[in-house]
């Protein structure tokens, strides 16, 4: 499994390249090697779809300046994804009372977005390794991946890993790790944010709710059944309800160890996560952690 999500990671920049559409909830951002020159490109990139918007700079609806309203609006909105910026640039259009195409404008707006993709304009941005992010790491001694847990950073682009199955140190290059999805998958969860003791770990931190039914699989038991062995009814309230407070590292781990769908059905209690293996293994490593606030 872990080889697996090594390659996933490792293909994931290539594959919004080739791939439009499953890019457009990708994390985007202006690259900042090209914030210096970014006016010039985005207002020829308005321009190729449609030559008859005005060049000069203060030519009120020109390129230039809806160039400019676009850098100044996604400063203020900060969009993060590919629809993101489209939807800024939509506002940016609608305002200025003018539209890149009078027959479909909502795909040369997608077009240009995309041609400041393609050109390195927008990017995704370079994920960072920080302390306390669950990773997957080189093991030398296998050459192969393993979960891991970043201790510090050692300097030169070199960081002190612990493999959670082992408990094993080992300091490795920044080539050797590839950054796992620490977004938790589980819909309301940042909206009930506040400090208190882990279910898990048991550590004093800043706690988020787990769904033991993730959200996205409420359609499948609202006024139906719930899974084999949950005591309650298959209402919009109790299933919104139903769940613990952990820290988000714990959080991104379960999130990390199944799908929602399996979540729902397997392990959709506290006791049948602390019995699960893989987080069975973390929960002992993260337990003897400094119960510090992330």
């Amino acid at each position: 499994a872990a080889r697996v999500a090594a390659q996933r990671a490792e293909s994931a920049a290539a594959k919004a390249d080739d791939d439009g559409d499953g890019a457009a909830a990708a994390p985007l951002e202006l690259r900042p090697e090209a914030a210096e020159d970014a006016e010039r490109l985005i207002a020829r990139a308005l321009r190729a779809r449609r030559p008859d918007l005005g060049a000069e700079a203060g030519e009120e609806a020109g390129a230039p300046y809806l160039a400019a309203s676009l850098l100044a609006y996604a400063a203020e909105k900060r969009p993060i994804s590919l629809a993101g910026w489209q939807k800024v640039l939509a506002e940016v259009l609608a305002d200025a009372g003018c539209t890149l195409d009078d027959e479909d404008n909502d795909g040369a707006i997608r077009a240009v977005i995309d041609d400041l993709r393609r050109k390195r304009v927008l990017e995704a941005p370079k994920p960072r390794i920080e302390q306390g992010a669950i990773v997957l790491a080189l093991l030398a001694e296998d050459d192969d991946w393993h979960e891991a847990v970043v201790q510090r950073d050692m300097g030169g682009d070199v960081f002190q890993v612990v493999f959670l199955e082992y408990g094993k140190p080992q300091e490795t290059p920044v080539s050797n790790i590839r950054p796992m999805d620490t977004v938790v998958d589980d819909d309301g969860a940042e909206e009930t944010l506040r400090e208190g003791k882990c279910e898990l770990c048991r550590r004093h931190q800043l706690l988020t709710f787990h769904h033991l039914i993730p959200k996205d699989t409420h359609p499948t038991y609202l006024k139906k059944r719930l899974p084999p062995g949950i005591d309650g009814e298959p209402t919009r309230g109790f299933l919104n309800s139903y769940g613990i407070m952990v820290c988000r590292q714990c959080h991104a781990y379960i999130h990390h160890t199944a799908s929602n769908d399996v979540l729902a059905r397997e392990y959709n209690s506290l006791q049948k996560l602390l019995d699960h293996p893989a987080i069975e293994r973390w929960v002992a490593w993260a337990s003897q952690q400094h119960r510090s606030i992330y």
